[in-house]
Parts: structure tokens; sequence; C-alpha cells
């Protein structure tokens, strides 16, 4: 992900900077907003589609998926019900 993206979208309220391990060289994390579940109309992450149901609408090639393209290149999503914000880990930091 690009510096200039994730600023984009931290100006936009959809994501904040999330947890981070104190070891050296651990990767930056960001957290979707509560805003990124209401401009989409969500109630939880659960609510997003699944990759069937992204191919089954024609928003993802087999081509995409065979590449490791979508898998690896927005982190992986989990709904944590304990907090407000919803993580994206295991996103690499911004470059300087």
């Amino acid at each position: 992900m690009s510096r200039d993206l994730i600023g984009r979208l931290r100006s936009l309220d959809l994501i904040a900077a999330g947890p981070r391990s104190p070891q050296p060289g651990a990767p930056y994390t960001f957290v979707t907003t509560n805003g990124f579940l209401s401009q989409f109309g969500l109630d939880t992450l659960r609510d997003l589609p699944d990759i069937e149901q992204l191919r089954e609408a024609g928003l993802l090639s087999k081509a995409t998926l065979m590449s490791g393209e979508f898998s690896g290149s927005m982190g992986v999503l989990e709904d944590d019900d304990t907090s407000d914000a919803h993580n994206i880990r295991d996103v690499e930091p911004p470059r300087e």
C-alpha cells in the first residue's frame, strides 16, 4: 500500500492506526473505523462479501486469485467483537 493511499484512507476516516508489536521491524497495522462501516452500509466486517461472492458478481477473476494478488495485497481482515475497530493486519509499513 502506498503512503498516499494510506493517508487518503485516514483522512476520510476509513482507517486508523492499529496496534504494533514493539519488536524491531514489526509491520504497521491499521484498523477499519466505524466510519468505514457506515460509508459502506455495513454493521460488521462479516457483512463484506467473501471471495466466492466477489467472483460470482464478476468482480474477481480466477487469474487474480491464482496470482495471489488479492489475498496478499491488503492484509487479513479480522472482526474483533471486543472492540469498535476492525483490524487489518500484516500490512506493509508506509515507505518514507
